[in-house]
């Protein structure tokens, strides 16, 4: 009997077992944890899953600026992510308007993709030009007018546990944008970035896939690639394509391209020619970073190898490629491409090889320098703070101090040359502020000016202010603050270094005035002492 029951309760084990594998597979897993993905210009609330299998959402938490348009059918682009592009967010007013992406971690690479469509949103048939910034460096000019959808990749470090993306008007058409995609990626991959060098995409290819349409949205992404890394398929007339139904990986990296990408590849169309990978650039100046991923298809027999060399432009890998049979191997240039206008990458066959050279997946990245500095983490921070303390609704957004032209109302800013900006005043007079004043001002160390007058304090003067190492005026006038003075700033005011100004605060007590309450006190507690030693 104990037997039976023992059996019965296997067998129930594997039953349950059976049905969590089925429901793990049944259930759609809607990308990964991480993933930002914002239709810009979608009603506030709405979301929808894409055919990757993605949930988008609606941008309207992520900016406080712009206004929304939908874009008449008969000019939606013929793509795969066709919803992508049905509205956009439209910025008629203000120089800077900026996404706040907040749900991020300091330190961690990502991923940030753009889309742009412009499909005569607004009637006027004239497609603007504008900047877009990334945090406080120009990423790009968008002066676009081709036929497909606008997209565009970044790959950067996250300097804080937030990162603004902003449309800058520049007086040359209103600017919009389509969506936001946000997407973690391995501190591993692409070592070359960090908190002051990005990669922005030129290329990233499938080699030997087929295009079959001008979809810039078509090829191998999430969830085949758990990054959501776009590999766009390509084919030249010079390759011969090919590929294998087996997977192809290498557990020995930690990343690699997705296996679909690198189950196809290329050779050249003569055997006896090299392969080429060609491109060109318009600016000289470039810094250009190459990938090239290879990964033997064919099984190889004893009589058959395959090596061959490596350069791109002038520079030469160290030593000669011999594919493993699907397994992924990944090389690059000992140095960054620069200072040419037409660049080939070219796989020639050494003479101890007897088949022609292969290549799977190639990737062109420019490197970018972040030149500005942006204003300093606690500073930032504490008027991320202030604003939502207060329920600002300035168009306070994107850094506080960087650039110069773009700071913030009401702040000004100290721009050393060998450090980051710093808050150096700031102005909330006359804006409605209602509450305590704000704890987190006490992280302003480099404040000297500061005036919260006439507006809706309450509750006593903070102890904090008096800390401030650097402030030197002070004006609180025409509040509702009440409770006396605090000790450290009536010492500052005494010694010359503060300017203070604190009337009309009816149920505040001037310094003077505790003062004299203080000795009177302290006159009755002695009269009453020597009353009692009389007695």
């Amino acid at each position: 009997m104990g037997e039976g029951c023992a059996a019965d309760k296997r067998e129930m084990t594997l039953v349950q077992t059976c049905l969590a594998i089925l429901l793990t597979f049944a259930v759609p897993v809607h990308a990964q944890p991480g993933f930002i993905s914002i239709n810009c210009g979608m009603a506030e609330d709405s979301t929808y899953i894409d055919i990757i299998n993605t949930t988008y959402h609606s941008d309207a938490k992520y900016i406080e600026t712009g206004v929304n348009y939908n874009l008449s059918k008969a000019f939606l682009p013929t793509t795969t992510l066709q919803q992508l592009y049905s509205n956009v967010r439209s910025f008629t007013s203000g120089s800077r308007n900026c996404y706040n992406l907040s749900e991020i971690t300091k330190g961690t690479k990502y991923l940030l993709r753009v889309h742009l469509w412009y499909g005569n949103y607004d009637d006027r048939n004239s497609t603007p030009q504008f900047d877009i910034y990334v945090g406080v460096n120009r990423w790009m000019i968008i002066n676009d007018r081709s036929s497909v959808p606008f997209v565009r990749e970044i790959i950067l470090m996250a300097k804080m546990n937030y990162m603004s993306v902003c449309l800058v008007n520049t007086g040359l058409g209103i600017p919009f944008i389509s969506a936001l995609e946000l997407r973690p990626l391995n501190n591993s991959m692409y070592k070359v970035v960090n908190e002051t060098h990005s990669l922005t995409r030129w290329d990233q290819y499938d080699l030997g896939r087929p295009r079959y349409n001008k979809d810039v949205n078509a090829g191998i992404r999430y969830p085949d690639d758990p990054y959501d890394l776009l590999w766009r398929p390509f084919d030249n007339i010079n390759w011969s394509p090919f590929n294998t139904s087996s997977r192809v990986t290498n557990p020995n990296v930690a990343f690699q391209p997705p296996s679909k990408v690198m189950m196809t590849a290329v050779r050249p169309a003569a055997e006896s020619d090299a392969l080429y990978y060609n491109w060109d650039v318009d600016d000289l100046s470039l810094q250009l970073q190459v990938y090239m991923h290879f990964a033997e298809l064919e099984q190889l027999d004893a009589s058959q190898q395959r090596e061959f060399t490596v350069c791109c432009g002038d520079l030469c890998h160290n030593s000669v490629v011999r594919p493993e049979y699907l397994v992924t191997t990944t090389i690059e240039p000992p140095q960054p491409l620069t200072g040419q206008s037409q660049y080939a990458c070219t796989f020639k066959q050494t003479s101890k090889s007897n088949l022609p050279p292969i290549a799977n997946a190639v990737e062109v990245f420019v490197i970018r320098q972040y030149k500005e500095t942006p204003t300093g983490d606690q500073d930032v921070e504490a008027i991320l703070d202030i604003k939502s303390t207060y329920q600002l609704k300035r168009n306070w957004m994107g850094d506080p101090c960087v650039p110069k032209s773009y700071s913030w109302e009401g702040l000004a800013c100290n721009y050393p040359l060998s450090d980051f900006p710093t808050v150096l005043s700031l102005n909330l007079s006359s804006i409605g502020l209602k509450g305590e004043i704000a704890a987190s001002l006490a992280n302003l160390n480099s404040i000297q000016s500061l005036d919260l007058s006439w507006n809706y304090l309450t509750g006593p003067i903070p102890d904090f202010l008096g800390d401030l190492p650097s402030l030197s005026l002070l004006n609180l006038r025409g509040n509702k603050l009440n409770g006396s003075v605090p000790s450290n700033l009536v010492k500052k005011v005494n010694r010359g270094s503060l300017q203070l100004s604190i009337d009309n605060n009816p149920n505040l007590i001037p310094p003077s005035l505790t003062k004299k309450i203080v000795e009177r006190l302290l006159f009755l507690f002695l009269h009453q002492l020597f009353r009692h030693w009389s007695c």
